[in-house]
Formats: C-alpha cells, structure tokens, sequence
C-alpha cells in the first residue's frame, strides 16, 4: 500500500477482510498493477459503470490494448483484468519513454439496457488505408467496437464492425430510454466532432453526424480551427457539450487550446441551443461558436483553457469547468449569464451537482485527490476530505463512475516519477478510500518489467524519442 495516506482506510480494509476470513496482511489499495502509460483520462469516458451491484472498469493496459476488471460490491469481490480487444497502436515491446503510446486508443465503455458490456478503443484518427475520412484527416490506428459476448460477463468479447473506423477520444452517452450516442473526433486534429447514434442496445449505428466544424481560417491559412469537446447527460432528454478550441498550426503545431463553450442538445428532434435556449444552425464553426456559446474568452489575454465537465442541475442549468494554469475554473449559469469564474485549485477531476448552489468536485492534484465543495453557487468552495494521498506520487483521473456506488466514485491512476517504466497502479476510490484487493490478485505484470530491460531508458530533453513499431510493424509516433 505504498504511497496511500490514508489511516481509516487501512482500519476499514482489514476489519472487512477480517470479517470473510481473508487476512489484510497481503491486501493492497490498488486492483491492479497493468495499467499502461495513460490508462484512464477524463475525455474518453465513461471508463466504468456500475451496474447490478458491479462496478465494470475498462482501461489501456500492456501494448496499449483495453482490459476490464470488475468488483462486486455485494460479494466484496473482484475479477479480471481480463483483455477486451487488440489496439493496432500498440508497440512490442512496451516502450520506456513516456512519449512512446499513442494513448488516443483508450477505451470508453458503457453498459446497454441488456446487460452486455460495450467498449470502444483503439483510434488516433484512423489509418489511411482504412479509406478517404471525408470529415477529416487520418491518423493512427482504428476505432473498434467489442461487446462481451454474455451479459455482465468480462470473460469473453467479440468485435462488431457497426462504426466509423476515423474516430478518438471516445464518449459514450445513454439515455434514459435506452437510446445510446457515440461521440467522437472523426480523425486527427483537423476533424470535425460528431456523433453516431444506436436505438437497438449498440448492434446497429445511424451515420455521423456532425456537430463541430473543422476548417482553415481565410485569414491564414496555415492555421486550422479545430476542437476538444466532453459530451454528457443534460436533464431529462436533453445531452450537453462544454469544449475549447484549438488553434491548429498546420506547420509547427503545438497545444494551443483556448476559450470555454456550452450548448446542449435536444434528443427528440435532434436540435441543438445555447445556453439562453437560442436554436443553433449545426455544424458549429469557430466564428458561429463565439457569437453563440462562448462561455469565456482566454484567446485575448492568449491564457490556454483545456475541457473539464459538465453537469446539470435539477432545473437543467449547467455547471462546468476549463483547466488553466493548474487550477479548475467553474462556472454556472444563472438563467440570464454566466457566473464569473471562480478558481479551484486542482489539476482535473469531475463533479456532482447537488443542487443549484452546492456543489461537490473530485479534483487531483498535488499528490492527492480531494473532494471540493461549494454551498453558495461556487463563489467560495472548502476543501474536503482524500481518497487516496502520496508524498512520492500523483494521480490521474477518470470521470465519475456513471451510476457510481458510493464505495466506488473515481478511477485513478498513479504516476511515481521513480518509475523507469510505464506500468501504472489503478484505484477504483470511494467515499472511504482505495477498495482494496489481494496482493496476488492485483499483481498482474509478471515478467513484463524484466522483458523491459532492453528496451531504451526514457527520454531526456534533446534526446529523440524512438518511434518504435506498432502490431504491423509500422513506425508510428504519438502526439498526445
């Protein structure tokens, strides 16, 4: 359990484990040690679901390729990793250097309203001899679909071929219905967003549709409008879209990511308004955004902004937040504007909305990941109590479990700088901490870090980073 600091945590792991008969001498905080360079993020999401009593977890393990575990909180219970599918990204032998996975192929999960758990993994735009992606540019590797071949069953997977291969940064969104959407960049950078839409549990997809424009800028025109985006339940039929733009330099490219944007969308008839309620004309360009859903302007004072979440409360007015400058700014609006940004210390995380005024967030950052929360509309905010602490080591967050149980609430990632590998601990936090596991069920890497060896030492500034090979023994390189 190294690493975790937290004392009430290891007092509740061992009266539980005391209690069925199973020593807390050999049980660790995490559930399990294969997570693999960028495991789990917040803009593929949800990455896990609770469901029927179980909490699924789906994320990026050896050679980038999704696994899935599984903990029955009834039975006080886990299963897996079991490995879901292949990501064609994936290099052999895993690479040291943490520029070396792609990371874009992580998988978003959701669970349909018959039990079969679905997945989709694997694109950074999609290869070019998948064929033309006339909503954007290729890229790496193929955007694929699995379902379990049973229900609630992570043992066995099969792939169905009912997507667009030109897809990543997966997000799954479903309705109470039973409608599910799939949303996603149709490529690399230089894409639109867009979604595809299914009314038979997965097994059929509409064609995408597109939601954010891509195009060059008349002005100049090595510049390319482009976009982040986090799509996710609104009230009742309705779904939201909070995202920034990136100013993508087609010669010299870099991050830039700017501004903060809201609209929602209304499922019945597929239209789509600002936060006012003013109808929009689909697909957004970066001209029409800024008259229309701006929420905050960051490109005048050249500050960079990058997506957070977002999330409504019972009288469907949103409340989200942008990163900068390693702080959460939130914002919510008030019916007529938005509220001024107030500033979170944290470096990304999600929330829950209680009511208009109180607020919870689940932030990471340094070392730690804490709850915040707010009882005046976000003017101020308190800092709560840790799920899980460290001296040595950071975290890296999901979103919140959809239908989270409260013993299993976020799914993080470690990341220990002492590390000469990029094998990463994977904790499934609840409101008491880390669930714990036996030490022989969660160690999963076996002779992995002993195959490593060879490989080269990560990077050191001005050192170039090998491209390596991926599972078709292609060069590729990650951008992320």
């Amino acid at each position: 359990m190294k690493g975790t600091r937290v004392p009430m945590i290891t007092r509740l792991t061992a009266m539980l484990f005391l209690l069925s008969g199973i020593s807390s001498a050999g049980m660790v905080d995490y559930f399990t040690d294969n997570g693999y360079g960028n495991p789990v993020a917040v803009i593929q999401h949800p990455c896990a679901e609770y469901y029927n009593r179980v909490t699924y977890i789906a994320y990026q393990g050896p050679h980038e390729d999704p696994y899935v575990c599984a903990y029955d909180h009834a039975a006080k219970k886990w299963s897996g990793p079991v490995q879901a599918g292949e990501n064609p990204m994936g290099k052999t032998p895993d690479p040291v250097d943490p520029k070396g996975p792609d990371n874009h192929g992580r998988p978003a999960m959701i669970v349909d309203g018959n039990g079969y758990i679905h997945l989709v993994f694997g694109g950074h735009g999609g290869y070019f001899r998948l064929g033309k992606n006339t909503l954007g540019a290729a890229g790496n590797g193929k955007q694929t679909h699995v379902v379990s071949k049973n229900p609630q069953d992570i043992s066995a997977w099969e792939v169905l071929d009912n997507i667009s291969p030109f897809g990543t940064y997966s997000q799954f969104v479903k309705m109470d219905d039973g409608d599910i959407y799939l949303f996603y960049r149709h490529g690399s950078h230089q894409s639109d967003w867009v979604y595809q839409k299914s009314t038979d549990n997965c097994r059929t997809f509409s064609p995408p549709v597109s939601v954010l424009k891509h195009k060059t800028q008349q002005s100049d025109p090595n510049i390319h409008d482009a976009w982040y985006a986090w799509f996710e339940n609104g009230k009742g039929d309705t779904i939201t879209a909070s995202y920034v733009y990136h100013l993508c330099r087609t010669n010299g490219h870099t991050r830039e990511r700017y501004n903060g944007y809201y609209m929602k969308m209304n499922c019945g008839d597929e239209s789509w308004e600002n936060a006012g309620g003013n109808k929009l004309v689909l697909p957004v360009t970066k001209e029409y955004a800024d008259q229309n859903t701006l929420v905050c302007d960051t490109y005048t004072a050249k500050e960079k902004s990058n997506h957070g979440t977002c999330r409504v409360d019972d009288d469907g007015n949103p409340h989200l937040f942008f990163r900068r400058q390693g702080q959460v700014h939130y914002f919510r609006w008030l019916g007529n504007a938005w509220q001024k940004p107030v500033a979170v210390p944290g470096g990304d995380g999600d929330m829950i909305v209680e009511s208009p005024k109180v607020v919870r967030m689940l932030l990471t950052g340094g070392g730690e990941v804490c709850w915040w929360r707010t009882t005046d509309g976000g003017l101020t905010w308190a800092k709560g109590s840790c799920l899980i602490s460290s001296p040595d080591s950071t975290y890296t967050a999901s979103t919140l479990v959809r239908n989270a149980h409260p013993d299993g609430r976020m799914v993080v990632n470690e990341n220990n700088p002492a590390q000469n590998h990029l094998y990463r601990k994977l904790y499934l936090l609840g409101d008491s901490g880390p669930i714990g596991r036996p030490e022989e069920e969660a160690s999963n890497l076996g002779d992995r870090l002993k195959d490593l060896e060879s490989v080269q030492p990560a990077s050191k500034p001005g050192k170039p980073v090998k491209k390596g090979r991926n599972k078709l023994g292609e060069e590729i390189d990650s951008d992320e």
